[in-house]
């Protein structure tokens, strides 16, 4: 069992790094997400996937971690985990030619990794 968490833990983490270091005018993936100029309706839609998505990610990896260890020091390895990642792939995403950091995303990321970290720890510390 623990081994199965670990690998959908990881597998996540890679799907969501491809996810958002794809290209947006050719993707590997594509979601069918709305292509277009900035608004603040386009911003929102998106801070709040982001948002999901890490909450989700920081949740998988306490989920995978937490039969290793402690539920504390999971949680905490989790949190490192998915702030590390959102870091990374916005910083990551510079680097890409129709693609650009977003300090709006870069604190979507760290709000869903904070709003599951503290359900996760209502719950289980």
């Amino acid at each position: 069992m623990t081994a199965a968490r670990w690998a959908l833990a990881i597998g996540w983490t890679l799907l969501l790094t491809l996810l958002l270091l794809q290209p947006e005018a050719d993707p590997v993936i594509d979601l069918g997400l709305p292509q277009g100029d900035s608004s603040l309706q386009r911003e929102i839609f998106f801070s709040a996937l982001h948002l999901l998505a890490f909450a989700l990610t920081c949740v998988g990896w306490f989920w995978a971690l937490n039969g290793a260890f402690a539920a504390r020091t999971s949680l905490i390895i989790a949190v490192i985990i998915a702030l590390a990642l959102g870091i990374l792939t916005e910083s990551l995403q510079t680097l890409t030619l129709d693609r650009h950091a977003s300090w709006i995303d870069l604190l979507a990321n760290a709000a869903g990794t904070l709003a599951a970290a503290r359900l996760i720890w209502r719950r289980y510390l």
